[in-house]
């Protein structure tokens, strides 16, 4: 009997070709592994640092749960804004330092050292911190915390805008002195001091400006190390700057040096061209909505349809938000959301009527309601700060009580600077203000109001068609 050699070579082959897929399978796995450990750890392969060394982090959503944005869909424009800051800009130490209008700085090949510095490490549980004063929130800094590479002293009489805390970290940068063991970062970093972290409305200038650096340094990935310069504790709004940036580093936690090839030092909130409220524009304000919307996932799709127009009461409630208020006693209430919402519905059965709360809210449950919504209305507070992400096409409307001044404008021009149709009321009778902050808002007055803004938003619909 002969050997059956044509089916001994079809095993045999078969034997081969599940190996050799075997053998890609693991290692393709391997790779990938691989690749998302340096994305999720920011590995330096520096000829002076190991690959154990990583970058130290609080706090970090997977991969996987950030949604990507590429620059080209920014369609960012030429703006008059980072025209000027280009011309004011002041260069020293071979490029080591510039400054740009006074109003933020880039570093290169820049040392930090926690050495010099003393404080709270920060990122503690509200609950530990309770009372706890708020300069307790912010690193006491010593000459020396910052260093860079540098024979020229000009560069240390530079000065930055009064009252920022820039002036205070030009004070400390000094010229780089020998430390024996520092952890390289290679990859782009923006240094930020938060100022009413927990406030949605102060914080989203904050991401506005982290923003505003990466178009204007041009940074293609649209993503960045954040350096918190401060020791505030953990709050409701941490994680996105992990969302929309990439590692979260707090400076108080930090226990030995870091050499960055590139570290901003970016614009201090207060210092936000968002915080000039009398501006007719600010610099790319629909290219930061796409950028926010898209690092969260979210479609922007909603269309105008006058027959059915969603529309939504932001409520505020008590609730704790730092340290320094313990009740968590908020104030500007609406006493009546009930009525107000039921009337609502009986003069518009055909449109849905909607409320919600944003404390007990993720920033992406947040973004996924109001980007759907025709009109949102409420009492002026940091919750209408999410007009920003309204549709194009959709209303605001603002609710004063009569103790709060309707000069504070901050979400009137928001609605300016994005076309948004937009209208206000403040109560000036006395009757309709109650204890803890509660507001009788009479529901004449918001008929009145939403029918004034259908109005326009449906007129100007018809003037596209």
């Amino acid at each position: 009997m002969k050997f059956p050699w044509k089916y001994f070579l079809t095993v045999i082959l078969l034997v081969y070709i599940v190996s050799i897929y075997y053998i890609h399978s693991h290692v393709y796995e391997r790779v990938a592994q691989l690749n998302d450990n340096y994305q999720n750890n920011q590995i330096s392969l520096h000829p002076h640092v190991t690959a154990k060394q990583t970058l130290p982090h609080t706090r970090h959503h997977s991969v996987n749960a950030i949604g990507s944005v590429s620059f080209s869909s920014l369609k960012i424009a030429p703006d008059k804004t980072f025209t000027a800051w280009s011309k004011a800009k002041s260069s020293f130490c071979d490029d080591n330092f510039i400054g740009y209008d006074n109003l933020f700085a880039h570093l290169r090949n820049a040392y930090l050292d926690p050495s010099f510095s003393s404080g709270r490490l920060g990122g503690e549980a509200i609950e530990s911190v309770l009372n706890q004063p708020e300069e307790k929130e912010f690193l006491v800094l010593k000459i020396g915390y910052f260093q860079i590479n540098c024979k020229d002293d000009e560069v240390f009489n530079y000065r930055f805008k009064r009252g920022d805390h820039l002036v205070k970290w030009i004070s400390v940068l000094r010229p780089a002195l020998e430390t024996t063991s520092r952890e390289y970062i290679n990859t782009l970093t923006i240094a930020v001091t938060r100022y009413e972290y927990a406030n949605v409305y102060h914080t989203m200038t904050d991401w506005y400006n982290a923003f505003l650096m990466l178009v204007f340094f041009n940074v293609r990935s649209l993503s960045a190390n954040i350096l918190f310069v401060d020791s505030h504790p953990l709050g409701g709004l941490d994680t996105v700057w992990t969302t929309l940036f990439g590692r979260v580093v707090r400076a108080g936690q930090l226990q030995q040096a870091l050499h960055f090839d590139t570290l901003i030092w970016n614009i201090q909130g207060y210092k936000s061209p968002m915080y000039h409220h009398d501006l007719p524009s600010i610099p790319h304000i629909e290219p930061f909505r796409i950028f926010f919307l898209g690092k969260h996932n979210i479609p922007d799709n909603k269309i105008l349809n006058c027959d059915k127009l969603l529309i939504r009461f932001l409520w505020r409630r008590d609730y704790v938000a730092h340290p320094r208020n313990p009740k968590g006693t908020v104030s500007r209430k609406v006493k009546n959301e009930k009525e107000i919402e039921d009337s609502v519905a009986k003069l518009y059965p055909n449109h849905l009527i909607e409320s919600f709360q944003t404390e007990n809210m993720s920033m992406t449950d947040q973004l996924s309601a109001i980007v759907n919504t025709d009109i949102l209305i409420g009492m002026h507070g940091a919750g209408l700060t999410l007009a920003l992400f309204l549709p194009k096409h959709a209303g605001l409307i603002e609710i004063y009580p009569k103790y709060w001044s309707s000069d504070n404008a901050h979400f009137r021009a928001i609605a300016r600077w994005r076309n948004l149709h937009y209208i206000h009321w403040q109560n000036v009778e006395s009757k309709n203000e109650f204890t803890n902050h509660y507001t009788y808002v009479p529901p004449s007055v918001v008929h009145r109001l939403l029918s004034n803004t259908i109005l326009n938003m449906c007129k100007a619909q018809k003037g596209h068609s």
